[in-house]
């Protein structure tokens, strides 16, 4: 029996027309659940500079700790199509095979506006491919994500000193459930909550971003806390906490400024609750490191990251965190607006 499953999703309203000119619009500009628990947000300039970028986030889950597994962030299949068909037979036993693996691909279009030098307003509008193999079962969805909005306010903005600078930022947000949460298999069984473009509910967050830097050197964190709500089938991711932190060196080469960094990502939610009872084998609760690279040439930057697993809990036949990385491609534009009266700097 085949099983191989894909399910490309968009909304009824978009039509033809507008999907190809989106899709134009993002391959023509050379590419940069969410997280379950939050969404990198790179290493913010010191000045105040709107931005439109463009991200490409690809996350892998493959190789069980039982069988002493190594995990493989490349798995056959797991980034780019895999070929062949895969059948079943009777007598059939699950083997937890390390060919298994789960992985998340993002593409976003994100945007920031000042509409004062203290407040920013962010938007984030994801795609998002969702593949998984377990044994003989493939599945696949790919359509577009839950959208994202927030607001920031800069409580401390100390970026004017030419050697000593710092800022921190507070700000509120939600997600909208615009992406599918109902995709079926071709069994006609609806595939897994973890692995649809969209949660189907409303999602409340509130985060805190502080960078401090002296001269070349310096560091950034930002934790955010997410209430999740509910979807059509009672569904709910259980509130979740992550956060970064980010150590950077700013290198100057002639008209380009070069950032490498060491950056951590943190994240802990107990996982999916279906009608308030806690699904076994959903916690996330893991801390990765690894190296970023950052190229700044006059308004235009290119962010880099790459992160692996150093601590994950997880349940003995769940698949291991493989890593993540990241690539981006960014815009920045300064806004010459007059605030009460006065110019803004």
């Amino acid at each position: 029996m085949k099983t191989k499953t894909l399910i490309f999703t968009l909304p009824k309203a978009i039509k033809t027309k507008q999907v190809v000119l989106a899709l134009f619009f993002m391959v023509s500009l050379s590419v940069n659940a969410c997280d379950i628990c939050g969404c990198f947000m790179g290493i913010t300039p010191y000045d105040n500079q709107s931005q439109i970028s463009l991200l490409h986030r690809y996350r892998a889950f493959n190789g069980y700790r039982a069988y002493q597994q190594r995990s493989n962030m490349f798995a056959p299949g797991a980034y780019k199509v895999a070929h062949g068909d895969h059948h079943t037979s009777p007598g059939y036993i699950r083997e937890y095979t390390s060919k298994d693996y789960e992985s998340y691909k993002t593409y976003e279009l994100r945007a920031k506006y000042f509409i004062h030098k203290r407040i920013e307003l962010n938007a984030i509008l994801p795609f998002n491919h969702n593949k998984s193999k377990e044994d003989t079962l493939t599945s696949e969805t790919i359509g577009i994500g839950d959208p994202t909005f927030f607001i920031g306010y800069h409580l401390i903005r100390k970026i004017e000193e030419r050697k000593f600078q710092h800022r921190l930022i507070s700000g509120v947000g939600l997600k909208i459930p615009s992406g599918n949460y109902y995709a079926k298999n071709d069994l006609n069984e609806r595939i897994p909550l973890l692995l649809q473009t969209g949660t189907g509910s409303v999602d409340y967050f509130a985060y805190l971003n502080y960078i401090l830097g002296y001269r070349k050197v310096g560091l950034s964190l930002n934790t955010m806390y997410k209430i999740n709500g509910s979807n059509y089938y009672k569904e709910k991711i259980d509130n979740s906490l992550s956060g970064y932190f980010n150590l950077f060196l700013k290198l100057q080469v002639k008209k380009v400024l070069i950032i490498p960094s060491v950056q951590s990502y943190y994240e802990y939610t107990n996982g999916l609750l279906v009608n308030n009872v806690l699904q076994k084998g959903t916690k996330m609760n893991s801390l990765l490191l690894g190296p970023g690279l950052d190229f700044n040439y006059k308004n235009i930057g290119l962010n880099l990251g790459y992160q692996f697993r150093i601590f994950e809990e997880t349940n003995t036949y769940n698949l291991q965190n493989a890593g993540r990385f990241m690539i981006g491609l960014n815009y920045n534009f300064n806004q010459r607006k007059y605030i009460l009266g006065k110019k803004s700097k």
